[in-house]
């Protein structure tokens, strides 16, 4: 199943557009997640009505990627980017205009089918571009690049609701769609070092997935991945709710918050650019998934002992944070490195299993939500956890059986 790399490379493309293509899902969300309240108003549902735009949108985000993966390998990075895009921007004005609650969850199904390319693609050209030892630093780069939508996609969002509705987050998301695809468009080139015609086959896929989720070293760093994402995706459904119906902070107030906790994360991915070469992934990932462990109980404890309030609510995601984009790129890096010949397939199982698991955590979160965050503070904490364990697990190295 693994291949050796090849003597010569493509050059990287910029990775600023590599961020930008990742960053068109988390922007997806984050740019809207302050207006969830007045969606919720608008169409006469309540948090658990309007929560199935958000894990809607996973749950369409995460198989797809299963299907942009071979795609790339088949047919190349750039057609696979090229294709996604154009259906996040048809999906993304669905959205502006849909009547009905139920038409804009189908909308943002349309806009998450599109916006998997991103994360998927970008993943396999980094790992036709970078030697594996350097990839772990530039997905921090790209993370530190890409937490600027995070940082400020919630400000912007939270101050167009309030000037002109919640329609205008995705008008102005449009024009960000827009925007990346003329640059996609000049400036990716093909990356893939040959393309694999038989990817698309089932039972071509069907041995390629089943091997991969076989393959210990593969599944235990994407579990790794995928248990401290779940502690970020608790942040993400429940934050709206809690700090804006449980605590009473505005729209705007909200997007600042926000920022902050992605400040967190920019924090963390400076320090992996920083690390990287002197101290090993594994080493890396053992201290972050610890931080996580502790930061996500910090958040119950503190609702335990001062009650809900902004920084008993926001303060230990902030922190959580900077684990989390510890642990990261070192997880994604490790889970691919070993694939050169099917990078596309194994990025796209990456995905998959990391927003399938994340969707799911955030229903149930949506079910149980409460105004004071205990339901997500414990979320997080289990994430944290979970990480923690899973990154004590790691083989030592990949098996070269598979």
């Amino acid at each position: 199943m693994r291949n050796a790399d090849a003597s010569s490379r493509p050059s990287v493309p910029p990775v600023w557009l590599l961020a930008a293509l990742i960053s068109l899902g988390p922007l997806s969300t984050d740019l809207y997640l302050p207006a969830l309240p007045a969606i919720a108003d608008a169409f006469g549902t309540d948090a658990a009505g309007v929560q199935w735009t958000l894990s809607g949108f996973l749950l369409a985000f995460a198989p797809s990627q299963l299907v942009y993966g071979p795609m790339a390998d088949r047919f190349g990075r750039r057609p696979a980017m090229l294709w996604g895009l154009g259906l996040f921007l048809a999906g993304t004005a669905a959205c502006a205009v849909a009547p009905t609650l139920g038409l804009l969850v189908l909308a943002r199904l349309v806009q998450a089918i599109g916006a998997c390319a991103g994360p998927v693609v970008a993943r396999a050209v980094v790992r036709d571009t970078v030697p594996p030892e350097r990839a772990p630093a530039v997905f921090a780069t790209m993370a530190g690049l890409m937490s600027l939508a995070p940082a400020i996609g919630p400000v912007l969002g939270g101050a167009v609701t309030a000037l002109s509705g919640w329609r205008a987050t995705f008008v102005l998301l449009g024009l960000v769609s827009i925007l990346v695809s003329v640059a996609a468009t000049r400036r990716l080139a093909e990356t893939a070092p040959a393309l694999d015609r038989a990817a698309l086959d089932p039972a071509s896929l069907r041995r390629a997935y089943g091997g991969l989720v076989a393959d210990r070293w593969f599944l235990r760093h994407a579990l790794v991945a995928t248990a401290s994402y779940t502690g970020l995706f608790c942040f993400i459904s429940g934050s709206s709710h809690v700090i804006q119906r449980g605590l009473g902070i505005g729209p705007g107030a909200y997007g600042l918050v926000f920022a902050s906790a992605v400040g967190g994360y920019l924090a963390g991915s400076l320090l992996v650019r920083r690390l990287a070469g002197r101290i090993s992934p594994r080493r890396m990932m053992q201290v972050g998934s610890a931080w996580c462990l502790v930061c996500g109980w910090a958040g119950p404890l503190s609702l335990a002992f001062a009650g809900p309030s902004l920084a008993t609510v926001a303060l230990p995601l902030i922190l959580y944070m900077v684990g989390f984009a510890v642990v990261q790129p070192n997880a994604q890096a490790g889970a691919i490195a070993p694939f050169p010949a099917m990078a596309g397939r194994a990025s796209a199982l990456l995905g998959c299993l990391q927003w399938s698991l994340a969707a799911l955590a955030g229903l149930a979160l949506g079910s149980v939500l409460d105004e004071q965050g205990w339901a997500m503070a414990l979320g997080i904490a289990l994430s944290g956890s979970a990480a923690f364990a899973l990154v004590l697990s790691l083989p030592e190295e990949p098996s070269r059986s598979g």
